[in-house]
């Protein structure tokens, strides 16, 4: 009778156990499956906002060398880029006597008119030249964008062909706009805008008169900001949205920005520092769906 009963014991923890393990592995087969995710982080730093604008370099000022009488040019020595001193003697006109032509500022020889030797008349163009120490940039910014640039606002320039930005500083937004059409054929509302050059000549060795760049202009800066990657961002009716990664599932959370750019967003509320969220979220992330970093 003992042995019987142990029997029946046995025969039935088998079968609970049997049970339970085709349970888990319903379950296992019967789950939704977990979804790869990639993961960022809610951070605190310096948070700017600026306006992309494409612009070409151009000297301050540009002097031309005119020939002071009329008579025979000697051959001109002189090349673009070389270096002239105020009162350096750039070419020789004869007439009665030779005369000297001198260089009117220090700076560099930017274009050659008239190389050759032989006559010319007074007035007549023999180079231009300039300090490209006193640089400027032109920027032409869509109106929709110079409207939210001030006088005095700093810009990081680069595509000049050198390894670090150079600095500038906004002069001068210019009252009147222009039509341009687009690469696409569309046709914008631009305005120029004047950026004074900052970084100085030998830190930007080759950069010259009328060479294009491209111009970060800072229109809001914030320091120590509470920032979201704005690749997490997605709408939810009127508000703004995240899913924070929380134990491997999905939780929706609507945030409050106060501002956004397209790298990252000003956070006023609904996040706090050092929160994991999901970042470029797919149709197959819910609030609670599994999901593998």
């Amino acid at each position: 009778m003992n042995a019987l009963r142990s029997y029946l014991t046995k025969k039935n923890l088998g079968i609970a156990a049997g049970a339970a393990l085709a349970l888990v592995l319903a379950y296992l087969s019967f789950r939704p499956a977990s979804t790869r995710v990639e993961i960022g982080r809610v951070t605190r730093g310096l948070y700017e906002q600026a306006v992309e604008a494409e612009g070409v370099t151009r000297v301050s000022e540009k002097f031309t060398v005119l020939a002071p009488v009329s008579g025979v040019l000697q051959r001109v020595e002189r090349h673009p880029g070389d270096a002239l001193r105020r009162g350096q003697p750039v070419a020789t006109v004869v007439w009665d006597a030779p005369r000297a032509v001198l260089a009117p500022v220090n700076g560099r020889v930017l274009r050659v008119f008239r190389e050759s030797a032989g006559p010319i008349e007074m007035g007549q163009p023999i180079l231009e030249m300039a300090d490209l120490a006193r640089m400027e940039i032109v920027a032409d910014a869509l109106t929709a964008d110079a409207v939210q640039i001030e006088p005095g606002a700093s810009a990081r320039i680069t595509g000049w062909g050198g390894e670090a930005p150079l600095e500038a500083r906004v002069r001068l937004i210019e009252p009147a706009a222009f039509t341009r059409v687009s690469a696409l054929g569309v046709e914008e509302q631009r305005v120029h805008v004047i950026l004074d050059m900052l970084t100085a000549e030998d830190a930007r060795p080759g950069l010259g008169d009328g060479f294009r760049v491209q111009c970060r202009i800072v229109i809001y800066q914030a320091e120590d900001a509470l920032k979201v990657p704005s690749s997490a961002l997605f709408r939810e009716g009127r508000d703004w949205a995240v899913f924070l990664a929380v134990r491997n599932r999905a939780e929706k959370r609507i945030v409050q920005l106060a501002r956004r750019n397209p790298e990252e967003a000003l956070l006023r509320g609904g996040l706090q520092e050092g929160d994991e969220v999901i970042l470029f979220p797919g149709e197959s992330i819910r609030h609670g769906a599994r999901i593998e970093r």
